[in-house]
């Protein structure tokens, strides 16, 4: 009946970094459990792929780290290591079975950890990004912001808000080996991203356009070819707004994107055969900037976290339509940034 849900937040205020909440699926209540204050400004989490770890980075804006929980009891994590990132404003964690990748925004650049029982390891390779975009007050620099491994783990796809850029890296046990770039327009800021199931697909959601850009995907070469772009805010749409994060629904057929300053969920549905995006409606989501969001663990629920307003919203997932009905439901969070369900 119940879902464990980890959120992130900054600490501005000396608040917790991370709170344990409880999800009831069939009413759509949260309920909070416990706060750690072990790490800061906790602007991202991950749980390994066997459930036994919480990965989450600190986003200092010099020397990043990357923290390591044992969840054996999910209710109560429990504080093991933490290593540096080897970078500043750490925001995003890819995971495989025994590796993990964050991204660092502040520096460029992309470091790469190995998964061991009960301890994090110190980063075993380190790439750099080199540029600059379209948008000098916010692309002066590379800027790397997300991640994704293609589905058979063998190659890293890099978003790069800075430099208008996606870096495909082959991933090894020593090393991370650029094999293909893909250029975005200038002032796009590509920001996250996520595969379609069989991995032929690629779904990257710019920051400073507001723009959704699909790729094909080639899983043999690492090669990216873009398909089409379409904007996630209205045509007549006057406020200044940045796309924040993106979802695909575990059956595939619709993209969810986060709106920040328009303050809306874009839907779209996807083409079974080509991939490609329609848009159905807009959303709003009851609160200010929302920084992140997430599907429940049955698909049947979306919960949104509202950086400026200080609170989570649920709403009321229909499958079959994609659409979203805003529920009564809140969890009071400061400064919340991340959301992420222990089953996932």
């Amino acid at each position: 009946m119940n879902n464990i849900l980890y959120i992130g937040s900054y600490t501005p205020n000396n608040n917790a970094g991370i709170t344990v909440a409880e999800f009831n699926h069939q009413n759509g209540q949260l309920v909070e459990l416990k706060t750690i204050s072990e790490l800061p400004d906790t602007s991202f989490l991950a749980v390994t792929k066997d459930k036994s770890y919480l990965l989450a980075v600190s986003e200092h804006d010099v020397n990043g780290e990357l923290g390591c929980f044992d969840i054996n009891d999910p209710k109560s994590p429990r504080f093991i290591n933490k290593q540096s990132t080897l970078g500043g404003s750490p925001c995003h964690i890819n995971l495989s079975a025994n590796k993990a990748f964050v991204s660092n925004y502040g520096s460029g650049n992309v470091s790469a950890f190995s998964l061991t029982e009960n301890k994090l390891l110190p980063a075993y390779a380190d790439v750099q990004h080199q540029g600059q975009g379209g948008d000098l007050q916010r692309q002066a620099s590379a800027h790397a912001h997300a991640s994704q491994l293609s589905v058979d783990e063998q190659f890293l796809v890099v978003a790069d808000l800075g430099i208008d850029a996606l870096k495909v890296y082959r991933v090894s046990e020593k090393q991370l080996s650029l094999v293909f770039s893909a250029s975005l327009p200038a002032g796009a800021g590509p920001r996250h991203l996520t595969f379609n199931m069989d991995g032929d697909k690629l779904y990257l959601g710019n920051e400073l356009n507001s723009e959704v850009t699909v790729f094909a995907f080639n899983p043999k070469k690492g090669e990216l070819d873009l398909l089409q772009t379409i904007s996630s805010l209205p045509n007549d749409n006057q406020t200044e707004s940045y796309i924040a994060e993106v979802t695909l629904s575990n059956d595939g057929g619709y993209l969810y994107v986060s709106n920040r300053g328009h303050d809306s969920i874009a839907i779209f549905s996807v083409d079974a055969q080509t991939g490609l995006l329609t848009v159905v409606t807009l959303t709003e989501t009851g609160g200010l900037f929302p920084r992140h969001f997430v599907l429940s663990p049955d698909q049947n629920w979306l919960l949104v976290a509202h950086q400026n307003s200080d609170y989570l919203t649920v709403f009321k997932r229909d499958n079959c339509s994609g659409l979203l009905t805003k529920t009564d439901n809140k969890l009071a969070v400061k400064h919340a940034v991340c959301l992420c369900f222990l089953e996932g």
